[in-house]
């Protein structure tokens, strides 16, 4: 891949797409079928209802174990993670102003 940047999605192999909206695909389904109560056992009035136990953006992935245990702990560190992707939207906002 080479040249302006405008340029370089065209130069991605098609091959590269297909993968990638497979993987994307499958960590989606992952994460629908950990989080929310199968759709048969669902009232009709709560369409899309959430797992009691289920924690938004705990899939259980920690393999080097730095989730804390104290849940006051774990509260302040999901506060920051949310702090920290927010900044990032606007850095990415701002990388994309920048080709404009």
């Amino acid at each position: 891949i080479k040249g302006p940047a405008i340029t370089h999605l065209t130069q991605v192999p098609e091959g590269f797409w297909a993968i990638l909206l497979i993987t994307i695909g499958a960590a989606e389904q992952f994460r629908a079928e950990k989080g929310w109560v199968d759709p048969s056992e669902v009232p009709v009035d709560q369409p899309g209802l959430l797992r009691s136990d289920y924690i938004p953006g705990d899939i259980g992935f920690d393999p080097l174990g730095l989730k804390p245990e104290d849940p006051e702990e774990f509260m302040i560190m999901q506060t920051k993670e949310l702090q920290n992707g927010r900044l990032a939207m606007l850095a990415a906002a701002g990388f994309l102003a920048q080709e404009l």
